[in-house]
């Protein structure tokens, strides 16, 4: 984000940049010192109340980061009516130009101080385990001992021993906010939960430490005129508006960054090493301004505990590292166990494992492929996978996989043919998944198993359903199933029945009998046409529907009288088998009447053929 085109930090810049100037510059006198410095201070607390209101009224956040800087904006709007009245004060004390804070306005930057700190230190942490709270103890400690030593060489400086009581407090009162901001600072830096983005997360760190050390600095004898106290008043007020935009800006941001979790981040912080620094300038800054002396003994002794902190929290994370180290070794050897047991599963798995990329080109097919198909596997990879199939069954299997390439996640199941190395075809039942989006898959992956016998079964199965096992031909209830199907348009139908097949079964035996019935199976199949349909309804009783009318019936029924009159050789005897037959046409919708009428004219064939006989 660019801040100086932000339409809030822009100007805000601009002020800031102008009201430093002015003190700076030494320009005016000290009471418009004074009057500037509490007229810009309450307006800068109002607009932090209002760029907070707009932060906790935002209904994407959390609500414990809501309660966060709805506390903030109180507490502006406390520091705003403490400032104010700090300003009425001066306005109405026009011979007054000395730098002096009135009780109602220190109590409530007290009060707004406090509020912030206490929600902050109330806010949700996440769950820590053992090692982890002892990181982040032993990080409290570097802070607070820099905390410490950096109150240590305040309190103890020369130019406290003039302060009086009322210095002592507010110096006391700034060594608080600056404990009590490096708690805040570990317990929401370190936490990993916090309802602060970094952005706006440094305004409000540095706020602190100006308004600890202004509050600090500001009862010592050797301050003197408006500029250094006026700024340390107002310094801290434009951090505080400055962090609610920030925070606003980065929360903008976050939004625009798929997939990226709030607090996300390094795993590692440089606070901690912050507190040794601050030790070491303390202890510098005390040597260069006061020589060897208590403060030195005293920010000597915080540094060097400081180190021992550090020294500690550093042992602590190589040993944490061995153990992560440890982990990921474990982790790698666990990860290759897996992959040594999904290869040896796919290496020896009975079906088809393939993966299909979005250009339809084979990406990767187990070994399954060579046992069940023949050949090896760089005869199937890098191939369009249609290919692979049997050319009738591109068009329908490429129909049903554009459905799943369409949508990720999408499936499918169906059947196709591929070519076997002995130039046999083998049905394949497929399962095609889409898992374009999975990591390491990038592609439709297919699962196939051969059905080939078990296809042969079903379709020989149907066969046996619907068709006489002897003579082949089809049975009573693919007859009537076929009639039926033709609705209510008229159908005519053929009942044949021979004549004297008792005889023959009782005086050559069963063997011959059926060698004659499947005789009669082919003589009838001749005698029809490719739309006509022969049937054995059961016995010596065969049907067929014919195709072509009454006229092609008739001419059917001739044509097999005179095959089946004519002597052949069955089972070492010549044998010829008459026929009688009856002919009937009617509605399809009701076969069992049809039958019934075609029955009874072939009964009445069959006594004309007796007559004759006799």
């Amino acid at each position: 984000m660019v801040l100086w085109r932000d339409r809030v930090l822009a100007p805000l810049l601009l002020m800031t940049v102008a009201v430093c100037g002015f003190y700076a510059l030494d320009l005016g006198g000290d009471r418009q010192k004074l009057v500037l410095c509490w007229v810009v201070a309450p307006l800068t607390d109002l607009g932090t109340f209002l760029l907070s209101r707009r932060l906790y009224r935002n209904p994407d956040l959390p609500p414990a980061n809501r309660r966060f800087w709805r506390a903030m904006g109180v507490a502006g709007l406390l520091f705003a009516t403490g400032d104010s009245y700090q300003l009425g004060w001066v306005l109405s004390h026009p011979g007054h130009a000395g730098f002096t804070l009135t009780a109602p306005q220190s109590l409530l930057g007290v009060l707004g101080v406090v509020l912030v700190c206490g929600v902050g230190l109330m806010h949700p942490s996440r769950w820590w385990s053992r090692d982890a709270r002892i990181r982040v103890a032993l990080d409290a400690a570097i802070i607070l001992s820099a905390a410490g030593s950096a109150i240590w060489c305040v309190l103890t400086r020369s130019s406290m021993a003039h302060a009086g009581l009322a210095g002592y407090a507010t110096s006391i009162f700034g060594c608080g906010i600056l404990l009590i901001g490096g708690f805040l600072a570990v317990k929401l830096g370190l936490s990993g939960s916090s309802p602060i983005a970094w952005q706006a997360a440094v305004p409000l760190v540095v706020c602190c430490l100006v308004q600890a050390v202004g509050n600090a600095l500001l009862p010592s004898v050797g301050l003197h005129g408006l500029v250094l106290p006026s700024l340390l008043i107002l310094i801290p007020c434009v951090l505080t508006l400055v962090a609610p935009r920030l925070q606003t800006l980065a929360v903008r941001s976050r939004g625009r960054v798929p997939g990226r979790a709030a607090g996300a981040g390094r795993r590692y912080s440089l606070l901690p090493y912050l507190g040794t620094v601050i030790c070491a300038a303390a202890l510098i800054a005390v040597l260069a301004g006061q020589g060897l002396g208590v403060s030195a003994w005293g920010a000597l002794a915080g540094l060097l505990l400081n180190v021992a902190l550090v020294v500690a929290r550093q042992m602590l994370a190589l040993a944490e590292n061995t153990t992560l180290l440890d982990q990921l070794d474990e982790s790698l050897a666990e990860i290759r166990r897996r992959e040594r047991r999904q290869e040896a599963l796919l290496r020896h798995a009975s079906d088809i494992t393939a993966i299909i990329g979005t250009d339809g080109i084979v990406k990767y097919m187990n070994p399954a492929v060579e046992r069940i198909i023949g050949g090896s596997l760089d005869e199937f990879v890098d191939r369009n996978w249609l290919d692979l199939i049997h050319p009738d069954d591109v068009e329908r299997v490429a129909a049903e996989m554009d459905g799943v390439f369409a949508e990720p996640g999408a499936k499918a199941a169906f059947e196709l043919r591929a070519q076997h190395e002995d130039e046999s075809w083998r049905w394949l039942s497929v399962v095609a998944v889409n898992l374009v989006e999975e990591r390491g898959i990038g592609g439709v992956v297919m699962n196939a198993r051969d059905v080939t016998e078990e296809r042969e079964l079903r379709e020989r199965l149907r066969f046996q359903a619907g068709h006489d096992a002897l003579t082949g031909l089809a049975n009573r209830r693919q007859f009537t199933d076929r009639i039926r199907a033709a609705g209510a348009a008229e159908v005519t139908v053929l009942l044949v029945d021979l004549n004297g097949f008792k005889q023959i079964n009782d005086t050559y035996g069963h063997a011959t009998g059926d060698a004659v019935l499947r005789h009669v199976a082919e003589q009838l199949l001749a005698a029809t046409g490719d739309g006509d349909l022969s049937a054995r309804l059961g016995g010596d009783e065969f049907a067929v529907l014919v195709g072509s009318g009454t006229q092609e019936a008739h001419d059917i029924a001739e044509r097999l009288r005179s095959a089946l009159a004519r002597p052949v050789e069955i089972g070492g005897q010549r044998l010829a088998a008459g026929a009688s037959i009856g002919v009937a046409a009617g509605r399809a919708d009701h076969p069992d009447n049809l039958l019934h009428l075609a029955d009874l004219r072939m009964y009445a064939d069959k006594q004309r053929s007796r007559e004759f006989a006799s």
